[in-house]
């Protein structure tokens, strides 16, 4: 994300959640508990902001799992941790172009409402590909439909005026040249999903 970018997310923190609409957060809960997150798992939440889908993903992973909140904006993670001080909640300051993490530190990644503002989408999901074990999975998932998203971000401008959700085949480029496989991008009036696969352990060898 660009240091505007990072400005615009630091400016709105305080408001964020004042501004959230009760049909769109159902989206997002039946978003994030249709992933089926196993038990035990270990989560990275990708540009967690103030934190809205970190209790649902502490209910799929159990108190053996753990998630990991990651946000460029500070403020943001600073509400986050506010709202939940979990002890298998970890929260990061960082960009997912430079994610600080070892190789296949995670079985998840879920980038919620956060993707189109990522700078360079390419690095993010080499990265992304990076830190996930094999067999791990990736979702990018927004609880408005891409039409809507990119939309409002043109009427918004400023910092965050061109900062476009890409299109399905473009999308499936860019993850399957940073080596995920068995991509699905499921489309409707009210979400967009994307999920891709690292190959697992036998085929990453």
């Amino acid at each position: 994300m660009t240091p505007a970018v990072r400005t615009f997310f630091n400016r709105k923190a305080d408001t964020w959640d004042h501004g959230h609409d009760a049909a769109r957060l159902a989206v997002s809960e039946r978003l994030i508990r249709g992933l089926g997150v196993k038990p035990g798992s270990k989560v990275l939440d990708v540009g967690c902001g103030t934190g809205v889908i970190i209790p649902w993903l502490l209910e799929a992973v159990g108190d053996e799992g753990s998630v990991t909140a990651m946000d460029i904006a500070e403020r943001m993670l600073l509400i986050a941790r506010e709202k939940c001080l979990e002890p298998n909640v970890a929260y990061i300051h960082a960009s997912i172009e430079r994610a600080p993490f070892l190789d296949r530190s995670f079985d998840e990644v879920v980038c919620h409402n956060c993707f189109p503002h990522i700078s360079d989408k390419e690095a993010a999901a080499r990265e992304m590909f990076r830190v996930l074990k094999p067999g791990g999975r990736v979702t990018i998932c927004h609880n408005e439909s891409r039409e809507e998203i990119n939309a409002m971000h043109r009427a918004m401008g400023g910092e965050v005026g061109k900062d476009m959700l890409p299109e399905g085949a473009a999308m499936e480029s860019i993850f399957t040249r940073a080596g995920f496989e068995r991509i699905t991008i499921r489309e409707g009036g009210d979400h967009f999903m994307f999920q891709a696969y690292k190959p697992c352990a036998e085929e990453d060898a």
